[in-house]
């Protein structure tokens, strides 16, 4: 957003000015610059002795900054919030990004002005924030300029997803909110809010991880990123708990780990076509080659934007992109649905989808399904889904929560194993009461790799043997029962599966 457009309209009005150091600067808006403003006949009306901002206040006149009749130049990223006293102007926050360029230089006491924008006012109301953390007031301190804590942290985090994902996050936008309670914040994505969190009294969360020898005192409370038990300390109690064998956590390493895993769970949301295109642009110059033969292929740019976006909802990463691209390029002129489109590029990426599921003999660890309870869910409509077989569904989610559950007691990562056509379905039912479940298809899991199922779930555990669609055999089922998938869009184009694996 473009302060300096939105703030012109308050130029020779009265403005009140919140700065970081709790001090208020009064007095008449002389001038708008790129990234400061210009205050004349300048007072204060609250002073704070330790304010270390005082140094961005600039004083022009023989009094000082302290005297009526005195001016003083701000910059933008030592502001809470600038107020006109005129009811009839919008109050307008500014918090800007910690990116913000450097300050304009002031030569003789006299400001350098900047060129003047082409850009009419109302265009940066036009624009629309990718990423934003909103902060209540309790929390501004944590984006204060002479901290740079959570600015490095955030940092890490594009360096971290980059690497993991393999999509580059967009600049994070900080700015306070007083739609937010004093110890609250909240992240958007596209101005549009995805998480909100609320710190505790003291603001310090002390974590038992199991090694803890001695009780602490403070107010139990919620981990807001991951939901589990703590004790909300102050930080005089930090040496203490940590003596005592608590982990514990600062207040910008919590709202910096809510922010990752949130971006972890909507990276799907922030790809756009433009960082599709940029992707592409990278490869260009990286592999002109390949870049060549994919440009003579049929697949659009959308049409990858769609891929990409469906692996990362899945919680797969895209780092692997040429590989990515070269597939879509060798298929798409055959076949432009997504779904099998997607399902291609799993069977190629095999390797790296079961990585984090193998253990240190090699072997795949999974719960799987029987193939009689496989049938039901292949030849279930979506009104079945609705309807029918929602006793049954729910008994599934149930048995899985209780293996996952029993399975995480164990420090044992699994995945949810089952034959391709089945994959995408089973994924979109299990995914809202799982977000982070892996849900992989036979396919996919590299040949001479072993399966170790830790569990295969039954039709008799779920009771989907009593519903009325065990009655109405699905043609893919032969006279003898026994079960063969029908041929479907998907099958008929990825490799063949694996033979089936027994349960050990």
């Amino acid at each position: 957003m473009d302060y300096a457009s939105i703030l012109a309209r308050y130029i020779g009005r009265e403005v009140y000015v919140s700065t970081f150091g709790h001090v208020r600067l009064r007095g008449e808006l002389a001038a708008v610059y790129e990234d400061c403003v210009r205050l004349i006949n300048a007072s204060t009306s609250q002073e704070s002795e330790d304010a270390p901002w005082s140094n961005s206040v600039t004083d022009f006149g023989d009094d000082g900054p302290h005297a009526d009749g005195s001016e003083a130049l701000v910059h933008f990223h030592h502001i809470v919030a600038i107020r006109c006293a005129d009811d009839e102007l919008l109050d307008v926050p500014v918090l800007p990004e910690f990116h913000a360029e450097p300050p304009v230089p002031v030569v003789d006491n006299e400001v350098a002005s900047p060129p003047e924008s082409t850009q009419e006012p109302w265009e940066a109301f036009l624009e629309v924030d990718r990423l934003t953390l909103e902060l209540g007031q309790k929390l501004v301190k944590l984006v204060h300029p002479e901290s740079t804590d959570i600015m490095q942290r955030t940092s890490a985090i594009r360096c971290h997803l980059a690497d993991s994902l393999g999509i580059v996050i967009p600049r994070l936008r900080l700015r306070d909110s007083l739609d937010l309670s004093d110890q609250e914040y909240r992240i958007l994505i596209d101005q549009c809010e995805v998480a909100r969190g609320r710190l505790g009294p003291g603001q310090y969360l002390a974590l038992d991880m199991g090694t803890s020898s001695g009780t602490l005192q403070g107010v139990r409370g919620i981990d807001p990123t991951f939901g589990g038990p703590g004790i909300w300390i102050t930080s005089d109690q930090q040496q203490e708990a940590e003596q005592l064998g608590y982990l514990v956590i600062d207040p910008s390493m919590l709202v910096i780990t809510h922010l990752q895993e949130t971006l972890r769970r909507h990276a799907h949301e922030i790809l756009t076509l433009g960082d599709v295109r940029e992707m592409l642009e990278r490869l260009r110059e990286r592999s002109p080659g390949e870049f060549d033969e994919i440009r003579s292929s049929p697949m659009t740019v959308s049409m990858l934007h769609a891929v990409l976006r469906r692996l990362l909802e899945e919680g797969e990463s895209i780092k692997n992109f040429s590989r990515i691209v070269e597939i879509l390029a060798l298929h798409g002129h055959r076949n432009q649905d997504i779904e099998t489109l997607v399902a291609m590029v799993r069977v190629r990426l095999g390797r790296q989808l079961v990585q984090r599921y193998i253990d240190s003999d090699g072997k795949v660890h999974a719960i799987g399904l029987d193939r009689d309870l496989e049938a039901p869910l292949l030849q279930m409509s979506d009104e079945d889904a609705g309807r029918n077989v929602r006793g049954w569904m729910e008994r599934l989610v149930d048995v899985l929560r209780e293996a996952f559950q029993r399975l995480d007691e164990q420090q044992r990562p699994v995945a949810v194993i089952v034959s391709s056509d089945l994959r995408n379905r089973l994924w979109q039912i299990l995914s809202p009461h799982f977000p982070q479940i892996a849900v992989l298809s036979l396919a996919e899991v590299p040949r001479g790799t072993e399966i170790y199922w830790q569990m295969i779930v039954s039709p008799e555990e779920v009771g989907a043997l009593e519903t009325p669609m065990k009655r109405s055999p699905h043609p893919a089922i032969a006279k003898d029962t026994t079960y063969r998938p029908a041929k479907s869009k998907i099958s008929d184009h990825i490799a063949e599966e694996l033979p089936p694996r027994r349960p050990r």
